[in-house]
């Protein structure tokens, strides 16, 4: 078996360059171009909706650094906050040893609450102004075309077919679903909530 395998091995430089001029094939190539456009949008959203949430993440360590722990929103917030630390990259919050003043927290959750409804405003216009044109082509060639391509090298439409999932086009919502906007918290409204 050794002696046999052997003997299929090129050794001829100029069959070896011959047989190096030779690419990927067609299909293979076209599924390689898209994974990586879907891959470079993916990092260049992350990449800005990272850059987008540095007063958010903020506004969280100032918030942590005036309460005791999480039991401390229910004072002023109607439902936990927690979602926004992984959701906005932010480390675990670091708890004040005791709470500052009603007045203080009441400040910071101001703020908080208007850095989430602007990152808000921000993202969905950003995403919103994306033109997915051209990823929405390279898309369409690919469900059209990737099947037919491994067909001319595979010789059988059945074996070429099988295990082919078409992807659909992307929109707006795709991308927000990847790369969301952030949970807006809701303050317990009070007397002297705007104090």
């Amino acid at each position: 078996m050794d002696d046999a395998a052997g003997s299929m091995e090129v050794v001829d430089p100029e069959m070896r360059q011959l047989l190096g001029m030779f690419d990927v094939p067609a299909f293979a190539r076209r599924g390689q171009d898209l994974e990586h456009a879907l891959r470079r949008l993916g990092l260049l959203l992350q990449r800005q909706r990272h850059g987008m949430l540095e007063m958010v993440r903020l506004r969280l360590r100032q918030w942590a650094s005036a309460v005791e722990g999480p039991e401390s929103e229910v004072s002023v917030f109607v439902e936990s906050i927690q979602p926004l630390w992984p959701l906005s990259g932010a480390e675990p919050p670091r708890w004040a040893r005791r709470n500052a003043t009603e007045r203080k927290r009441r400040m910071i959750a101001r703020d908080l609450l208007a850095a989430v409804e602007r990152f808000n405003r921000r993202w969905s216009a950003r995403v919103g102004e994306l033109n997915l044109d051209a990823i929405n082509r390279q898309i369409d060639h690919y469900n059209r075309y990737y099947v037919l391509e491994k067909e001319c090298v595979l010789g059988s439409a059945r074996l070429a077919a099988r295990h082919f999932v078409p992807r659909p086009t992307l929109g707006q919502g795709d991308l927000l679903a990847d790369h969301p906007l952030l949970p807006v918290p809701k303050p317990r409204v009070t007397r002297a909530w705007w104090l």
